[in-house]
């Protein structure tokens, strides 16, 4: 099955591991990249989240600059928006990786500095990374570009929504002189070219057309509500209580945070199950059967749980954080305002997740709402009526 992958070029090895993943066929952005990168020529991709990108940069350039070398001083450099897809970026790595031994860093805000820094120390083949915590390795002589040999830019146009210009001109102005680039993007504004024109040689333009899912994006009102990090669950009590769902999904990144968030709801007085992928069949039937009849308001889910969930009821989608992937918030949200019936997506969000609203206002094509968290007054009201 991993011939396919081995006549784009890929060693026997890669293969080997792309097979254990389950990866069978190539997607249509990895059969144009692959044999570009491979070459060791520059590539400007237009291809969304969900289309197998990562795997598309990914796997040639761990063929190029991993295999068969020893980690030290980082080979390649992996730059996305949020730390969501950085720490995804480096699964990823590490899966296509480990039959050839690769050491990756993921290196982002909100960790300590000292384990990034020993983690450096030690050795390591590539680093993804945010542009804020990458900068400040660079300026504090912890992360030393010297030896890059190629810079991956993903979910570009994210990047720039975010504020983060100055710091990819200040990082990219580090880089040696000659190195392979690839930069991704799900649209192309002439800010994006422009960055393109700068920094990429002569490259090889991919674009891969929007697939049905995004052009279908769900027409769904969208809320969403900005709260710092320690006040979330008393913020998404407050929006439950105002909004009364009949039944809504709440999706949340992690098990931990999935039962963190059951936990604080029940304490609260909302019926509310959990699924994740700790329960057994048993026991998801027995929520499926409760949610049919109507007798709890919420589901709270991870991705991978929720995918066997087909409820026609469910009137609101809760997105607990901005997921690592657009494309998984439109799958999401398009879970609500089934058969005809009203549905709305609400996101409860950090202040650092502001920047990607306006990326989900484009993949959507719809507008996102921001609204000020209900205070008591608004739910007193609302228990009144």
């Amino acid at each position: 099955m991993t011939n396919a992958f081995v006549e784009l070029g890929l060693p026997p090895d890669i293969a080997r591991a792309l097979s254990d993943l389950g990866f069978e066929e190539p997607t249509p952005i990895q059969k144009a990249a692959i044999p570009v990168l491979l070459e060791g020529r520059d590539v400007l991709g237009q291809a969304a989240t969900g289309t197998g990108k990562t795997a598309a940069f990914g796997l040639p350039l761990i063929a190029r600059y991993v295999v068969g070398k020893k980690a030290d001083l980082p080979q390649v450099l992996v730059l996305t928006p949020t730390r969501e897809l950085c720490l995804q970026v480096c699964e990823s790595f590490l899966g296509f990786g480990k039959t050839v031994g690769i050491e990756v860093a993921p290196i982002y805000g909100g960790q300590e500095y000292g384990r990034q820094i020993r983690l450096l120390k030690r050795g390591v083949h590539v680093v993804a990374a945010t542009p804020g915590r990458a900068l400040d390795h660079i300026r504090r002589g912890t992360l030393d570009l010297s030896a890059i040999k190629a810079l991956v830019l993903d979910e570009a146009d994210e990047m720039l929504d975010m504020g983060f210009a100055e710091e990819l001109e200040a990082i990219l102005a580090e880089l040696p002189e000659k190195h392979q680039s690839a930069l991704f993007s799900a649209t192309l504004p002439s800010r994006i070219k422009a960055i393109a024109q700068a920094h990429l040689n002569n490259p090889e333009h991919i674009v891969i057309a929007h697939n049905a899912t995004q052009g279908d994006a769900p027409r769904i009102p969208q809320l969403a509500y900005v709260v710092g990090r320690s006040h979330r669950l008393a913020a998404l009590g407050r929006i439950l209580d105002v909004q009364s769902p009949e039944l809504a999904i709440c999706f949340a990144r992690t098990r931990l945070e999935v039962d963190e968030i059951t936990e604080a709801l029940r304490s609260r007085g909302f019926a509310v199950e959990a699924l994740h992928g700790g329960l057994d069949q048993a026991s998801r039937d027995r929520v499926m059967r409760r949610a049919r009849a109507g007798q709890i308001e919420l589901i709270v889910a991870t991705d991978v749980a929720a995918r066997g969930i087909d409820l026609e009821n469910v009137s609101h989608v809760i997105n607990f954080g901005i997921p690592a992937s657009l494309e998984t918030y439109v799958h999401r949200i398009g879970r609500t305002g089934r058969a005809g019936r009203s549905g709305l997506a609400i996101t409860v969000l950090e202040p650092r997740e502001y920047g990607r609203l306006r990326a989900i206002e484009r993949m959507t094509k719809g507008k996102v709402e921001v609204r000020s968290i209900p205070t008591l007054t608004d739910v007193r009201a609302k228990r009144m009526e």
